[in-house]
């Protein structure tokens, strides 16, 4: 039996190995884009060939975007046969988050690599989320990539952002104590009077706690749930974005 790896891995890392996974299974997954441009292959493609098919300097804009978009659908296929796409959407995007992950990490190397990563992810889903609730009334298809990769990049900025903000309250909380503002406690304290205070659901707060405070895997806890890694992390970021912003406005205090 082998051995799976990918929770060790830095998500984009495990990106990879999910696609290479969807190639190399007995029956790949495979995909027809030659009905959506003369000049496109008119054979399935597997994953693999996909990607290189849609970072070819060959591959006409409109041509490009017509296969996004028909990516962006395949994610809202319902059932199992539903839940490869929203990877797959991802990992035609790795060059790009790899770009996004690299800046990040020469600009702030203190941060782990694994949340900016996750964060960019987050990002990247979300907006691929909004962009398929609008797919009819898309006016440049062409564009989807790169609206994505910068949904990703300004997640991940804005993360870093965040986590600055979250080192100047700790090192506030250090200093001063009862400092108006900043919640008293350990972390587990303020997770739960966020709850009782109706800030934050139950489980957003146990995400959190489970990911920060117990180091669980948000792939773990995504396959626990029956949902993609991506999914799992945007709901983390949006739970932590709450948490930040009830913090800020001194909803928090003890």
């Amino acid at each position: 039996m082998r051995e799976n790896t990918t929770a060790r891995m830095e998500p984009l890392r495990a990106l990879e190995e999910e696609l290479r996974r969807l190639v190399e299974r007995p029956r790949p997954l495979t995909l027809v884009v030659g009905d959506l441009d003369a000049a496109l292959p008119r054979h399935p493609l597997d994953m693999a060939c996909l990607r290189a098919l849609l970072l070819h300097p060959s591959v006409g804009y409109q041509a490009r975007g017509a296969i996004w978009v028909r990516l962006l659908g395949l994610t809202q296929t319902p059932g199992w046969r539903g839940e490869e796409w929203p990877t797959v959407l991802c990992a035609m995007a790795l060059s790009g988050l790899w770009r996004t992950a690299a800046r990040l990490r020469r600009e702030a190397p203190e941060l782990s690599q694994t949340d900016v990563q996750q964060a960019a992810l987050a990002g990247f889903w979300e907006a691929a989320v909004d962009l398929r609730s609008r797919l009819d009334t898309l006016a440049d298809p062409g564009r989807i990539p790169a609206s994505l990769c910068w949904a990703a990049d300004r997640a991940a900025r804005a993360y870093r952002t965040e986590q600055l903000r979250h080192a100047e309250v700790r090192a506030d909380l250090g200093e001063q104590p009862e400092q108006e503002g900043v919640p008293v406690g350990c972390p587990d304290e303020v997770l739960e009077r966020a709850v009782e205070r109706g800030l934050l659901g139950r489980e957003q707060a146990e995400l959190i706690a489970r990911t920060r405070l117990e180091g669980v895997s948000v792939r773990e806890l995504a396959e626990r749930a029956g949902v993609t890694v991506e999914a799992m992390g945007m709901r983390r970021h949006r739970a932590e974005m709450r948490l930040v912003k009830a913090v800020r406005a001194g909803l928090l205090n003890g």
